[in-house]
């Protein structure tokens, strides 16, 4: 091979690499690999928002404003084409659940207390209908798991119990002379008093074991004042009426004194209430009754 031939061949070996290098270059840095993953940082932000929240570490209001900001941002991100529905679906539905956890827990520990607020039955309520209007997959799917939804609706059981009890113990007008509903007045009110989380409430209770009580002092105030009428003899138009009302009375002290409406023995109260009778009509029988024959 002569000198020509040899410079030829190294010329072309040279042009052969410096075409290899030109595409190599264009391949690795001018045109990069397809496959090179990009870091979601809109994703990664809002799951590590998500995971890093922890409601039982702090107060109810705190909680439940970082709940909102966590929810804000997923909107915010999800409106503007950042993530995907599934990544917006998990932060909502885990950090919802993970509130609803902390806040039946809160809620559950006032019902356990010997003294129950309004205010806190009120947040309560206001709390439970914000999360049950939370959802997830595009609106179609509650964020919140059965079970804590169920929760929820024991809570609002148990606040509406609470409230119809203390209406229970506002029932306490004697029906004159109607002692079965007196008995049933008593029963609600004690029934109420037995619940598992109504028994906590210390005033409630006291309340609702005192309707009996209340019931038949009412009635006892009644009866009083028609025992009380019979003094006042110019009001009836001969003894036969005085007698005949005065007999009327004696019967209903009598189913007085028997009835165990009220839950104790009336034995006492009918007792002063058959000795005035008593004074009254032998104040009558002496009394100067107008003669009706004429």
């Amino acid at each position: 091979m002569n000198n020509t031939h040899v410079k030829l061949l190294i010329l072309a070996l040279a042009i052969a690499s410096a075409i290899c290098g030109v595409l190599l270059f264009i391949q690795t840095v001018v045109s990069p690999p397809d496959d090179i993953k990009t870091e979601d940082v809109y994703s990664s932000d809002l799951l590590q928002l998500s995971n890093s929240f922890t409601p039982d570490s702090q107060s109810l209001f705190e909680a439940e404003k970082s709940l909102d900001a966590i929810i804000d941002r997923a909107i915010l991100y999800k409106g503007d084409g950042f993530i995907e529905q599934e990544v917006y679906d998990d932060a909502i539905a885990q950090s919802s659940e993970k509130f609803s956890t902390s806040f039946i827990k809160w809620s559950m520990s006032k019902f356990n207390q010997r003294t129950w607020e309004r205010e806190d039955h009120a947040l309560m309520k206001r709390i439970i209908k914000k999360l049950r209007n939370i959802t997830i997959a595009q609106g179609s799917k509650k964020a919140l798991e059965q079970k804590s939804l169920e929760a929820l609706t024991e809570i609002e059981g148990i606040i509406n119990e609470y409230e119809s009890a203390w209406e229970a113990t506002k029932q306490i007008s004697f029906v004159p002379w109607d002692y079965d509903d007196a008995y049933s007045k008593r029963t609600i009110a004690e029934n109420y008093a037995k619940n598992k989380y109504l028994k906590n409430c210390e005033s409630l209770v006291n309340s609702l074991n005192s309707v009996g009580e209340r019931l038949e002092n009412s009635c006892y105030d009644q009866l009083t004042k028609r025992v009380t009428r019979l003094q006042f003899r110019y009001l009836f138009n001969s003894k036969e009426d005085y007698d005949k009302e005065s007999s009327h009375i004696y019967d209903l002290i009598q189913a007085y004194e028997k009835t165990s409406a009220f839950g104790f023995s009336t034995f006492s109260h009918a007792k002063v209430l058959k000795d005035l009778q008593d004074s009254y009509d032998r104040d009558a029988a002496d009394y100067n009754w107008p003669d009706t024959n004429l």
